[in-house]
């Protein structure tokens, strides 16, 4: 089903892989520094389940004779575990259970991986009618998920560092330093 797909899988895949380790690091670093994170189960938890869904899915579009009914079930239950992940996120943040630490959050940790997801959902749907647009609707929802997330993740980095507050500012350079 996904011949000549290889080597797009293989790349979506590796960074995805790349991101999960990074997004890790990251993390330890800043807990072990103290910080807490509130509400790391609808920031934290859906970019971390939307990478690992980019990279199982690569590696199950890259691994050879996989039989198409095996693919369709593989991939609809990644996409069905995802949809839950995004549409509790896109519930607290619309009930106001946690409140968006700014506008662009709901977007890109509700609406957009919740489109995302559904659209995936669609496109394995479509592998029984039409295994050619669906290939291309679950690569465009593959690459989609892998930017959302990617944005997801340096948005969390960028904000956990800014509230650290075991940061310190250096001390000024010079010769008049003390």
């Amino acid at each position: 089903m996904f011949e000549g797909w290889d080597s797009f899988y293989l790349l979506v895949g590796g960074a995805a892989g790349g991101m999960i380790g990074l997004f890790f690091i990251v993390v330890t670093l800043i807990r072990g520094g103290g910080m807490k994170l509130r509400g790391a189960s609808v920031y934290m938890t859906p970019t971390v389940a939307h990478l690992a869904m980019v990279l199982l899915l690569s590696a199950i579009a890259t691994a050879p004779h996989i039989p198409l009914p095996a693919a369709g079930v593989i991939f609809g239950a990644c996409a069905l575990t995802c949809l839950g992940f995004t549409g509790r996120a896109l519930v607290m943040f619309l009930t106001q259970s946690v409140q968006a630490a700014h506008w662009s959050d709901i977007w890109g940790y509700g609406v957009w991986p919740f489109v995302c997801c559904l659209t995936m959902v669609g496109s394995v749907a479509m592998i029984w009618v039409s295994p050619v647009w669906a290939t291309r609707g679950i690569a465009a929802s593959v690459i989609f998920m892998l930017l959302i997330a990617i944005r997801n993740a340096w948005d969390l980095v960028t904000w956990i560092t800014a509230k650290d507050g075991d940061m310190q500012t250096p001390p000024p350079a010079g010769p008049d330093a003390t």
